[in-house]
């Protein structure tokens, strides 16, 4: 049987605020605020990794327990772990976890000094950082994000009382710290009381809530607890939440989340990692998290997917723009004669998606491109913000499959930094979304951005929040708005045959706000779902000389090939594609402005 090497203990590579001194409380005492922080050693990178190989038939608390050992040991060295779990472990088809990270891998060309199997890892785990955290399952499934928050923030792992793994050394007895709170709220207040100033961010964790219950405000514990990104709460000592309710108004779960994003000290816009999947009400109300708490000073960060903490820790982040190959910028005169269209492949916040299906899409991309004669048409794919910084290889993988067909373009997804609605945000937290927003899309080598509101709030937006994004030298150019709920219309009071408008600053500086248009399925049933022929007679019967865009998602069925692929022959001769940022290019040359 193989041994797990422990890797030399390091500090992690990177912390957002200036804390957290040791918190060495057993059972259930609180934390001592320390008293300084201490110098930082240098960054420490593991020079080879190991698999953790999680087979069918292990149970959950296990896999849950394996996964936190991994944020572990890529805390201490980064990169060190990567856990493949079995494509046909029940457990491991949960939120966006298929056991299809290996593919990443093969893709990133990385091989794994050895391969140790989940029981032996845990144990090893254990003893490597001094105990455990005891639980049950069984009766504390439900408040397994508060018990997470209280693991991640003591370093260690959480053992359950069913598992074959006894936790014999538990640095905290949950069964015993959480007697009596047996709800979100009760233990939501006691990993707030003792572990906030301990943590870096929040998560949000679905532990298994039905997402479709009949009480919206009271739904059933119907699955297990997720798998995905368990690994980077305990790499990031993130605090893990559920509160159902936590914003209703009125309800003191929103009282509670309140008083933790106040007094958490985090960044703002706080970024919310996971997913809020709460109130499924046409689609879920809070998963931007802006509309969420009154101090509308959050935005959601989509992670739900496993082995973050590997490609988070294994390298230092990309800060700037030449660590990435790029195209070379579409430059086009506008010709009147001429209907341009730019076709953009959205969902790109969504790091599931990144990992998985925008993997593949771009994969039959590169190709049909490949030798093209003619030459493939531009295509502009929406990327993550966070991916510089969270999955640094994968972007480098993305950025070199879309130089390769030297026709694909990156810009940034809904809204920018976030996927957040920018025009609720007060005024500080709004220059601090703009500024970031600017800083990612110049480090993709993007001047565009896919921009979302809540639909009261398009004209705040366009009067307040788009034009700090119009000032001179501003690297977002581009600005295409998709309004939520989709099927509305963002702008009412524009003149119907206006596709877009220019916004200008006082100091000369321009950019461009495209209304939206959307294709989500090819089914023919309604305008959002039109089949590639139908989408080809859209685009043929605008007036000559229009400048717009196509937002296409996959939620209603399109894929790469029944949509673009398929219209690509359909097109008449006077509609041109192009890229997202030759787009708002060529609006400001039509405009005159």
């Amino acid at each position: 049987m193989k041994t797990f090497v422990q890797p030399p203990l390091s500090r992690p590579r990177r912390w957002p605020l200036a804390v957290f001194g040791a918190c060495m409380t057993l059972m259930m005492g609180a934390c001592a605020s320390p008293a300084a922080d201490p110098p930082a050693p240098p960054e420490i990178y593991a020079k080879q990794f190991q698999i953790v190989r999680v087979k069918n038939g292990v149970s959950l608390p296990t896999q849950l327990a394996v996964h936190a050992c991994a944020g572990l040991y890529n805390r201490r060295l980064g990169g060190s772990v990567f856990v493949q779990t079995a494509a046909d472990v029940a457990q491991a088809k949960i939120d966006g976890a298929t056991g299809q990270d290996e593919i990443w891998l093969e893709a990133l060309d990385l091989a794994a000094a050895q391969t140790v199997e989940a029981a032996e890892f845990v144990q090893s785990c254990v003893a490597a950082f001094g105990g455990c955290v005891r639980y049950s399952y069984a009766s504390q499934h439900e408040i397994l994000p508060s018990i997470l928050t209280a693991a991640a923030a003591l370093g260690v792992p959480p053992l359950a009382t069913e598992s074959q793994l006894a936790c014999t050394k538990p640095l905290l007895d949950a069964t015993v710290a959480f007697a009596g709170k047996d709800t979100q709220y009760l233990a939501t207040q006691y990993a707030y009381e003792n572990y906030l100033g301990q943590t870096t961010g929040l998560a949000m964790l679905n532990p298994g809530y039905n997402r479709q219950p009949k009480d919206f405000a009271k739904p059933d514990l119907s699955d297990d607890m997720p798998i995905a990104m368990i690994d980077l709460v305990f790499s990031r000592k993130l605090f893990v939440t559920f509160l159902v309710n936590g914003c209703i108004a009125g309800h003191p779960e929103k009282a509670l989340l309140s008083k933790i994003i106040a007094q958490s000290g985090w960044d703002t816009p706080i970024g919310v990692f996971g997913y809020n999947d709460t109130w499924l009400v046409g689609g879920y109300m809070y998963e931007a998290q802006t509309r969420c708490l009154d101090a509308a000073n959050m935005g959601a960060i989509p992670t739900r997917t496993t082995n973050l903490s590997f490609f988070d820790t294994r390298r230092p982040a990309i800060t700037k723009p030449d660590q990435l190959p790029t195209n070379t910028p579409q430059i086009l005169k506008y010709n009147p004669q001429t209907t341009y269209v730019a076709f953009v492949i959205g969902d790109g916040d969504n790091i599931r998606y990144i990992m998985s299906t925008r993997k593949e899409w771009l994969g039959q991309r590169v190709a049909k491109c490949r030798d093209a004669k003619p030459a493939c048409p531009p295509l502009t794919w929406t990327i993550s913000p966070h991916l510089p910084d969270l999955a640094p290889d994968v972007l480098q993988w993305y950025a070199a499959a879309v130089k390769s067909t030297g026709a694909d373009y990156f810009m940034l997804p809904p809204s920018g930094y976030q996927y957040a609605y920018p025009a609720m945000m007060p005024a500080d937290v709004q220059a601090s979304f703009a500024a970031k927003t600017e800083q990612a899309a110049q480090i993709l080598g993007a001047r565009s951005v896919v921009h979302w509101e809540w639909y009261q709030s398009w004209q705040d937006s366009v009067a307040k929040f788009m034009p700090r994004y119009a000032h001179q030298g501003g690297q977002i150019q581009g600005i295409f708005a998709i309004n939520v709920p989709y099927f509305l219309e963002a702008f009412p009071w524009w003149p119907q045959a206006d596709s877009f408008q220019v916004l200008a600053s006082p100091d000369g500086g321009k950019a461009v706000v495209f209304r939206p248009q959307s294709w989500r399925g090819v089914d023919g049933s309604d305008d959002f779902h039109p089949s590639a022929p139908q989408m080809a007679e859209r685009l043929a019967a605008l007036p000559k000389g229009t400048v717009t865009w196509v937002y296409m998602t996959s939620d209603g069925g399109l894929t790469l090939q029944n949509s673009y692929d398929a219209l690509l022959n359909l097109l008449p001769g006077h509609v041109q594609l192009v890229s997202a940022d030759a787009a708002a290019q060529l609006a400001l040359q039509a405009s005159g402005k």
